[in-house]
């Protein structure tokens, strides 16, 4: 009888360590310069030098943004996202409405699966103005692994 516990947890703990690598996740930290002002779900941040990671040690559905300094800015939530081909590098993609920019989806050098920023209601009320006038679109920005998140 403890034999086969000991079995069930074994192949429990491997089912549950099997969907949790299956799920597609920005894992390194990121370093980008961004050049113009943005917004990350509801802040603004000014043009400048930014790091993304994973919030924690496990990454999961949580990451943050932080100065060059290394101040945490902004904590924000996560969802899958998939791009049509691995980046060549790095990457964070912003979506322009008008002259405003949104952190949109980040994605490590060369994988496809990344991760995207739930829209905020700033973003989705100037969408429907854009949708009258046609100012939108997606600017990508170059990002490189940190130092310390390279394996």
């Amino acid at each position: 009888m403890k034999k086969l516990l000991t079995i069930i947890a074994t192949l429990s703990l491997l089912a549950m360590v099997g969907t949790g690598t299956a799920r597609a996740q920005v894992i390194d930290a990121v370093v980008a310069d961004i050049p113009f002002e943005f917004t990350v779900v509801n802040m603004t941040l000014p043009a400048g030098r930014y790091t993304v990671k994973p919030f924690g040690e496990m990454p999961g559905n949580v990451m943050t943004i932080a100065s060059e300094e290394g101040k945490i800015l902004r904590v924000f939530t996560i969802e899958d996202a998939q791009a049509n081909k691995p980046p060549r590098d790095a990457e964070l993609i912003f979506h322009r409405v008008g002259d405003h920019y949104f952190l949109y989806e980040i994605f490590e050098q060369a994988n496809s699966q990344g991760v995207m920023l739930p829209k905020p209601r700033a973003e989705r009320r100037l969408e429907k103005e854009a949708a009258v006038t046609g100012e939108s679109s997606y600017v990508t920005v170059t990002a490189s692994k940190t130092a310390a998140s390279q394996r």
